[in-house]
């Protein structure tokens, strides 16, 4: 992933990102993300990602399906996301950029709305494994036996986690 364009955003521009960013997530999430002192960099790639790195870490990512925390920041528990657990056959495919699939999921959290943007979770360590979309509401996955329930969005084997890996 290449670098198109890189600069950071004045104080009097962050306000409009935010009130974007709290279209999709709520006011803790944005907190988790932006703290009160705070340096903001957007970086375009030449793939038309848009990337936001706060305090030189990156912590986002704009693609179509809106804004998107980078693995990292689940893994090491920064943010907090709704869940769904996924049993340990599963992880070998979510890792892989596989969507989700109902008989591999353990535990889903009552308030997923269709849309969502959660994180996928293994059972064994509660270790994030990749970011997906809710392709239902909690009570529709619940009642569902087969099928896809939750889009695949971000993985440890995809570019933005490249990327982050090198991003400086």
């Amino acid at each position: 992933m290449k670098i198109k364009l890189r600069h950071f955003v004045r104080k009097s521009d962050l306000k409009p990102i935010k009130d974007d960013i709290l279209k999709q997530y709520d006011q803790k999430f944005v907190d988790q993300i932006f703290p009160v002192k705070c340096k903001v960099e957007i970086i375009q790639t030449e793939a038309g990602d848009t990337l936001y790195a706060i305090n030189n870490t990156l912590k986002l990512w704009k693609s179509r399906d809106g804004y998107i925390p980078v693995l990292k920041l689940l893994i090491n528990k920064k943010v907090d996301l709704k869940r769904v657990i996924v049993d340990m056959g599963a992880i070998r495919f979510v890792t892989n950029g596989a969507d989700v699939m109902r008989p591999g999921v353990t535990h889903i959290d009552s308030d997923i709305k269709k849309g969502d943007i959660l994180q996928i979770v293994d059972e064994k360590h509660s270790r994030a494994l990749a970011i997906g979309r809710a392709m239902f509401d909690a009570l529709d996955m619940e009642s569902r036996s087969s099928g896809k329930i939750i889009k695949n969005i971000h993985t440890i084997q995809d570019s933005i986690w490249d990327f982050e890996k090198e991003f400086i």
